[in-house]
C-alpha cells in the first residue's frame, strides 16, 4: 500500500491532480479543499498522505485501483473516520470534502446536521447519521489549526 507519495505537481483537475515521481505520471484523486491548496502550487514538488481503494464494479468485470490523497495525516485521518458511517462511501466522501477539514469537524461536534446538508451529495438523513456516529470522535480535526 502506498501511504506517502512526493513529486512534481504537473497538472491539477477537477478531482484529481497529476503527480510526476521519476519516469511515472501518477493520478492521485482529492478532495476540492485539497484541490484548491494545489492549484498554486503546479511546477513545484508536492507530498501527499494516500489511501488506496478499488473502484468500480466487481459485478461488472471492471475494478480499477485508485489513489487518494491529501496534505497532512490529520486530513487523511479525517477522511477514513469520516467513511466509517453508514451510507458514506469512499465516493461520496470525496464529493463531500469541499470544506477544510476543521470547518466539518465543527459542525459535527456543535452538531449541525442542516450546516451539513450543504455538503455535495450530503442529504438530512446522511447529516444526522454524520452526528450521531461522530460527533464524539472529531474534537482534534475540530480544533484544527486554521489554514
Amino acid at each position: 500500500m502506498i501511504t506517502r507519495i512526493t513529486g512534481l505537481l504537473n497538472r491539477v483537475l477537477n478531482e484529481e491532480i497529476r503527480l510526476q515521481t521519476g519516469a511515472f505520471e501518477y493520478q492521485v484523486l482529492v478532495p476540492d479543499f485539497v484541490r484548491r491548496q494545489l492549484q498554486g502550487k503546479i511546477g513545484q514538488e508536492v507530498t501527499l498522505h494516500t489511501s488506496e481503494f478499488f473502484d468500480g464494479n466487481p459485478m461488472q468485470g471492471r475494478v480499477v485501483p485508485r489513489l487518494l490523497g491529501f496534505t497532512t495525516e490529520a486530513e487523511l485521518e479525517f477522511f477514513e473516520l469520516f467513511c466509517t458511517v453508514d451510507k458514506v462511501g469512499t465516493r461520496k466522501a470525496i464529493k463531500a470534502l469541499v470544506r477544510p477539514i476543521r470547518e466539518i469537524a465543527n459542525a459535527i461536534q456543535r452538531q449541525d446536521p442542516k450546516w451539513l446538508t450543504t455538503l455535495p451529495g450530503v442529504g438530512p438523513a446522511t447529516a444526522d447519521q454524520i452526528v450521531a456516529t461522530l460527533r464524539r470522535k472529531v474534537t482534534k480535526f475540530a480544533l484544527m489549526p486554521a489554514d
